[in-house]
C-alpha cells in the first residue's frame, strides 16, 4: 500500500531542555532512528515541524504548520495535507523505540480495514458500512492510546482542520470522535519484538533519556 509517514518534530521540548528529535541514542539522533525504521515500510517520509531550518539536513521533505502554535494536531494536519496516500503513518519524535515491525502491523490492520470496507461496498449494507469505516489505527498500552503512534486515513483531514479552526487542540479528544481500532497487549509486543512497556516509550525528560541510553548500551533492548 502506498503510504506516507509523518514524523512530528519541532515541539517545545520544555521538559527535556533540548530538541528531542535531535538527541542521540546509540550513535543516531532519534529522528534518524525513526527514518531508518520507516524507510522499509513507507513510500514517502515527511517531517512535520514549525520551521524547516533544523531538519532539512536529514534528506526528507519538511512540511510546516498552517496553524503555528497549535501543537501536534497542527503537525499531523500539515503532514496529511501534503499527502496523496489513502493511509498515513504518524509517529512522534519522542518515541525512539518505535520500529518497522510496529509500523507494518499498523499498515496491515489498515489494509484489512480497507478490504473489509470494499467487500461491503456492493452489499445492501453499503450506506451503514461507509459510516462505520475505520479511520484510525492506534497503538494502545495498558489502556492508554497513543495517537502519535498510529495510522490515519486521509479522509480524517476535514474534521481535523475543523477542530484546529475551533481551537479544540486536545488530540485524544479528537481521536475519540473517529472510528478507531487498536493494536495492544501481546499483539503489540509481538509486532515490535520488544517488551510491552517499551513499545510506545516516550522520552520526555532527561531521566527518560538516561533510562533509554542505559537500556541500549547494556543490550537490554535490541537496537
Amino acid at each position: 500500500m502506498n503510504t506516507t509517514a509523518i514524523i512530528l518534530a519541532g515541539g517545545r521540548s520544555s521538559r527535556m531542555g533540548s530538541d528531542k528529535a535531535l538527541i542521540e541514542l546509540g550513535g543516531l539522533t532519534v529522528l534518524e532512528r525513526l527514518i531508518r525504521e520507516l524507510e522499509p515500510v513507507a513510500s514517502r517520509i515527511v517531517i512535520a515541524a514549525g520551521n524547516e531550518a533544523a531538519y532539512g539536513r536529514f534528506g526528507k521533505e519538511v512540511v510546516t504548520d498552517d496553524y503555528p502554535g497549535a501543537g501536534p494536531l497542527a503537525g499531523l494536519h500539515a503532514g496529511l495535507e501534503s499527502s496523496a496516500s489513502l493511509w498515513n503513518l504518524a509517529v512522534a519524535c519522542d518515541t525512539p523505540f518505535a520500529n518497522r515491525g510496529l509500523f507494518r502491523a499498523l499498515l496491515e490492520r489498515a489494509e484489512a480495514a480497507e478490504a473489509l470496507a470494499s467487500g461491503r461496498a456492493g452489499s445492501s449494507e453499503a450506506a451503514s458500512a461507509s459510516l462505520a469505516a475505520t479511520e484510525a489505527i492506534l497503538a494502545r498500552t495498558e489502556g492508554r492510546a497513543h495517537p502519535l503512534l498510529a495510522a490515519y486515513r486521509r479522509s480524517v483531514l476535514p474534521g481535523l482542520e475543523a477542530r484546529l479552526r475551533a481551537g479544540r487542540l486536545k488530540m485524544t479528544a479528537w481521536t475519540e470522535t473517529l472510528h478507531t481500532e487498536y493494536i495492544e497487549g501481546e499483539a503489540l509486543a509481538s509486532a515490535t519484538g520488544r517488551p510491552l512497556e517499551w513499545c510506545a516509550f516516550n522520552m520526555n525528560k532527561p531521566e527518560d533519556y538516561e533510562q533509554a541510553r542505559i537500556r541500549l548500551e547494556t543490550g537490554l533492548l535490541p537496537d
